[in-house]
């Protein structure tokens, strides 16, 4: 990994660290899903907001109708479905508690990786899937 992609996954980390104070803070009065379609439209707003002035609009239309498809379905799964789950989560349980097993995502990833993209398991993914589920358990 070089230095960019380093000092990007920690700051990523860091502002995911911060978000669950921030949620379970903003789901004290309101229901996971109005928490989450506030999330959902400030943070599109600013989005549209970058694209219009980064020109990354135009990348997007030029986009395959595959490509879009497959990004359509994440933003279902993960960005929906998931963060909706996520706010249920956080609305009737410790932060502390829900997050590290959200924070599980990377075995569930392996797991489809494995049976869906054909990826193959190696010695190290295998540590790293009982290093994850051990996590889990140590911190929930």
């Amino acid at each position: 990994m070089n230095r960019s992609g380093l000092l990007y996954a920690l700051l990523a980390a860091i502002l995911w660290g911060i978000a669950p104070v921030f949620e379970k803070l903003g789901l004290i009065h309101i229901s996971p899903l109005a928490g989450l379609a506030i999330r959902t439209v400030s943070a599109t707003i600013i989005l549209i907001l970058i694209m219009l002035f980064t020109n990354v609009h135009t990348e997007i239309i030029r986009a395959d109708a595959r490509t879009i498809g497959f990004l359509v379905m994440s933003g279902i799964v993960a960005g929906l479905l998931g963060m909706w789950s996520y706010f249920n989560a956080m609305k009737y349980c410790e932060a502390s508690r829900v997050v590290p097993i959200v924070g599980a995502y990377p075995l569930f990833a392996f797991l489809f990786s494995l049976f869906l993209l054909g990826e193959q398991l190696t010695l190290h993914k295998g540590i790293g899937v009982i290093l994850i589920v051990s996590g889990v358990i140590l911190l929930g």
